[in-house]
């Protein structure tokens, strides 16, 4: 066979059927045309070609047709079904309407509350992560969307529907997981936060989590508040963000998985200044001692009378700045003790 050969299939779900296609996440392996063996490789993003990973016995590599033209949409909601197979195509829709609904809101929504400091957040910084659906009405509309996902009417509960800012949760897949929902239409709602699972196949992830490239610093604290309050102080520090003092598990799991990958990272531990969450920063601790994760951690401190990240920051932004120094000052310490180390072996 010639390289770059065309195969002709009636569509792509014919396609994945007769290549015997294995879900892989971005890709998947697939019985090459070719030589018959289970070794090829097509890309979610590409389905017209595929390509065998036999180099030195086959590597063959060859274009795909279809007879059946998809729509982006019809393609989009296919690679949806093949990525989550236990979900209908109620909630297949639901779950790519979110999700596009809601970074669309990001980008185009104004809102007053986001815009004008929310809990002393600046507009770049909330708006990264928020979403203000501002009335009722349009959060209602939200649960009606979303009711084949979440398996509940909310849009008929009025306790619900006031809860108009969202914090959309995303796997390792970059799909919809949860989202947590707060209000400023009701700021003295409780509890203050609810979490929804938002895409009932799998193993949701129950944190949030955001690590720059460059970051140096990793903070692990108890909300998505906290975690975005050393954000305001730091553009370049990452952060794992708990959603309560109980959810260590996921991420401890998380924790010990990339430890290869997190091996030069420093810890920040920063859960709330109260017994639940010193119990959180020594579940977190112990498995970076254990495992080995990261190069150094260190817990922050707070002054009297304030218990987590966000109210420090709300309270005394400059003093809050310099706790946040003060904590990491060990990590450049041990940074420059470890480059000239290695400039002496060399």
């Amino acid at each position: 066979m010639n390289k770059h050969q065309q195969i002709t299939f009636r569509s792509v779900e014919e396609a994945l059927e007769k290549l015997n296609a294995e879900d892989k996440g971005h890709y998947y392996i697939c019985n090459c045309p070719e030589c018959q063996q289970h070794e090829a490789f097509m890309y979610k993003n590409n389905l017209n070609y595929i390509q065998c990973n036999r180099e030195n016995h086959c590597g063959e590599r060859m274009i795909l047709q279809y007879h059946k033209k998809q729509t982006p949409k019809e393609l989009q909601q296919f690679k949806l079904k093949q990525a989550y197979p236990s979900l209908n195509k109620e909630q297949v829709q639901a779950l790519d309407w979110a999700k596009k609904a809601y970074n669309h809101m990001q980008r185009y929504f104004p809102s007053k509350t986001l815009d004008s400091g929310y809990r002393g957040l600046s507009k770049e910084v909330a708006r990264d992560f928020m979403v203000d659906l501002q009335h009722e009405g349009l959060v209602q509309f939200m649960f009606q969307k979303t009711e084949p996902l979440l398996g509940k009417a909310y849009a008929n509960n009025e306790w619900m529907c006031q809860r108009n800012l969202v914090f959309p949760l995303y796997g390792e897949d970059n799909t919809l997981d949860r989202i947590l929902l707060r209000s400023s239409i009701n700021p003295d709602l409780e509890p203050k936060e609810i979490q929804l699972i938002m895409n009932p196949s799998k193993d949701t992830r129950d944190f949030f989590m955001d690590i720059p490239k460059n970051a140096k610093t990793v903070v692990v604290t108890e909300s998505i508040l906290d975690g975005l309050s050393f954000r305001e102080m730091d553009a370049n520090v990452g952060f794992i963000a708990l959603t309560g003092a109980s959810k260590t598990r996921k991420v401890m799991d998380y924790l010990e998985k990339y430890k290869e990958a997190l091996r030069d990272t420093f810890f920040l531990l920063a859960m709330d200044d109260d017994e639940a969450g010193w119990e959180a920063n020594q579940k977190v601790a112990g498995i970076l001692e254990n495992a080995r994760v990261g190069r150094d951690w260190n817990v922050f401190s707070y002054h009297e009378g304030i218990k987590d990240p966000n109210e420090f920051l709300q309270a005394d932004r400059e003093r809050f700045k310099k706790q946040y120094i003060k904590s990491i000052a060990p990590f450049k310490t041990h940074q420059r003790k470890r480059e000239a180390a290695l400039e002496m072996e060399l």
